[in-house]
């Protein structure tokens, strides 16, 4: 065999062999895209404990309307129709819910798509920094020119661990303007102060990953309400009777003298005989001087024959906050 003809086979190899393997790294490539022509929709991305999720499955290369499609939950058939969406309620947080969709094309070409979800949620806590009755449990309410506080408490797992506040992102928002100061990795808590001019505040938190993915979110109206005033009596012998507040009419019967306290609810106090506090009595419609302190006033009738009805007024305003007032009053009857 001559030099030359030995070139023209040497070369002719060549030339197959790079053919041969330019037509192996198509045939991958077309694959590669064919795997990935079927994907999965989940709607909301970030579902919260018992939440209504929609799936659906989208495809850019196949007729899915003309496909056969079947959902799988959690390795069992749920449906098996030409509907491209289902809809599913969403575990408990943390419980993984693995979603898989077959789909069969009327020519024989099957494809699928896998996802998973868990999901996450994240609850506000609202706390009225204001004055409360000693021996109250409950909450005071949110005032005119009050100060909240707002507590989140995610309920976030990943990869079947709780994840700690301090390793999460909060970013805060109040009425749709972002609280940059309060935003942060671990701010987990905001204060707020009542606006002027008055009106409820809508606040909104956003939980994300260290990848700035959301992973919770959840918002809470803040109603602003009004501050009360109650009044008990003060027993010379068991001293405040907090198990009964004096309410539309009171019989003092006979009765030589009877002491009223009055008590400040959800006022922005530090206490109930605060500086800030401004107490105005009224007995019939005339102002009277508090007895001792400027929360009590000292009732005494002379005439234990007469009998007859006295009206009991009270107006409670903060001096530094012209916007927490309120005013209360009872009917007290006496004589025989």
């Amino acid at each position: 065999m001559s030099g030359f003809l030995k070139k023209i086979i040497k070369f002719s190899l060549i030339l197959i062999a790079v053919f041969s393997f330019t037509n192996i790294t198509l045939a991958q490539e077309v694959v590669s895209n064919s795997i990935s022509s079927v994907y999965i929709n989940i709607e909301p991305n970030n579902p919260r404990t018992g939440e209504s999720v929609v799936l659906t499955v989208g495809s850019e290369l196949l007729n899915l309307d003309s496909s056969r499609i079947t959902w799988y939950i959690d390795n069992v058939a749920r449906k098996e129709t030409t509907s491209k969406s289902i809809t599913i309620k969403a575990k408990n947080n943390g419980e993984k819910t693995t979603i898989k969709v077959v789909v069969e094309t009327p020519d024989g070409v099957t494809r699928e798509a896998l996802r998973e979800f868990s999901p996450s949620g994240v609850d506000l806590v609202v706390e009225p920094m204001s004055y409360t009755l000693p021996f109250y449990k409950g909450k005071p309410f949110f005032i005119s020119q009050g100060i909240v506080k707002i507590v989140a408490l995610p309920d976030i797992m990943i990869n079947g661990e709780k994840v700690p506040s301090k390793n999460l992102t909060f970013r805060w928002m109040s009425d749709d303007s972002v609280l940059g100061a309060n935003s942060g990795v671990g701010k987990d808590s905001l204060t707020l102060s009542g606006t002027i001019p008055v009106r409820d505040i809508n606040i909104r938190v956003e939980v994300k990953d260290s990848s700035g993915n959301i992973l919770a979110q959840n918002s809470k109206t803040i109603m602003v309400n009004d501050p009360e005033i109650l009044f008990y009596e003060n027993s010379p012998l068991y001293g405040i009777l907090y198990n009964k507040a004096i309410t539309g009419s009171y019989y003092l019967g006979t009765r030589e003298e009877l002491k009223i306290v009055a008590k400040p609810f959800s006022f922005d106090f530090p206490n109930e005989i605060s500086a800030e506090a401004n107490y105005v009595w009224y007995v019939n419609g005339n102002y009277v001087t508090p007895s001792e302190k400027i929360n009590e006033i000292l009732l005494r009738q002379t005439a234990t024959n007469l009998k007859g009805t006295a009206s009991i007024s009270l107006n409670i305003n903060n001096t530094k906050k012209i916007f927490q007032s309120t005013k209360n009053n009872f009917n007290i009857g006496f004589g025989q």
